[in-house]
C-alpha cells in the first residue's frame, strides 16, 4: 500500500510540469487527479478485472506497459502491450480509445501508477491494476489455498478456486498422476436389498 502510495506521488510530482502543457486537456487538473488516487478510484483489484473478464465485458481495454520481453513471457487475456515510454507520446495517446475505461498494469504497481496519471491528465478514463502482473498471478493464476482452508470450502476458497479454474484449467499434482495411472475398477454389489439413496458425490478440481 505503501509503495502504491509513494509511486503515485512520485507519479503525480512528474506529471505536473504536463498538466501545465497543451496536452492536458480543459477540466482535466493535477487536483482531479490526486483527488481520485486518494480516494483510490483509479484503480481495480485482481479479483474485480478476473470477475470483468469472466463476464466478457467490453466497457475496457487492456494495456500492458511492461518491456515486450517480459509480454511475451505472460500478459493476461486481450491486454496490448504499449510499453510506458510509447505511452507517453501524444500519438499513441490518440489511438486510445475515451469511450471505455482503460486499465493500465506493470509487473507491480509503480509504472502503471505513472501511466495512469499521464492518461488521466490527457483526459484519458485511466486505471491501474493493483499489484499488476504480480497480484494476476499470485491472487488468480496460482492462489496459495491451505489444505485447512480447502477442507472447508468457504465462499472465498471456492471463488479463488473458480479463478484459477477458468484462467488456468485443471491442475494436475503428483498423487493425482498416481492415482490416476490405474485403470477404475467400478464396484460390484452382490447384495440382494436394495440400496438406500446416496448423496451425489463431491466434485473435485474444476
Amino acid at each position: 500500500m505503501k509503495k502504491t502510495l509513494k509511486a503515485t506521488l512520485l507519479s503525480l510530482s512528474v506529471a505536473s510540469i504536463a498538466a501545465c502543457g497543451p496536452s492536458a486537456k480543459p477540466g482535466v487538473s493535477l487536483t482531479d487527479v490526486a483527488q481520485a488516487a486518494a480516494r483510490q478510484d483509479d484503480r481495480v483489484s485482481a479479483h474485480e478485472l478476473a470477475t470483468w473478464l469472466i463476464e466478457g465485458r467490453g466497457d475496457f481495454k487492456l494495456v500492458d506497459v511492461r518491456m515486450p520481453r517480459d509480454f511475451e513471457k505472460g500478459s493476461i487475456d486481450n491486454a496490448e502491450n504499449i510499453p510506458l515510454a510509447e505511452l507517453a507520446t501524444a500519438a499513441v495517446i490518440s489511438t486510445l480509445p475515451t469511450d471505455r475505461k482503460i486499465i493500465v498494469y506493470s509487473n507491480g504497481s509503480e509504472n502503471a501508477a505513472k501511466a495512469t496519471v499521464m492518461l488521466r491528465l490527457s483526459g484519458i478514463n485511466a486505471h491501474l491494476l493493483t499489484g499488476g502482473y504480480n497480484a494476476w498471478q499470485e491472487k488468480i493464476l496460482n492462489p496459495d489455498i491451505s489444505a485447512v482452508a480447502l477442507d472447508g470450502e468457504s465462499l472465498e476458497t471456492a471463488e479463488q478456486r473458480a479463478y484459477a479454474c477458468y484462467f488456468v484449467g485443471e491442475r494436475s499434482d503428483a498423487a493425482t498422476l498416481e492415482r490416476s495411472s490405474e485403470p477404475f475398477v467400478p464396484p460390484v454389489y452382490e447384495a440382494t436389498e436394495e440400496l438406500e439413496d446416496l448423496p451425489p458425490p463431491a466434485e473435485e478440481g474444476c
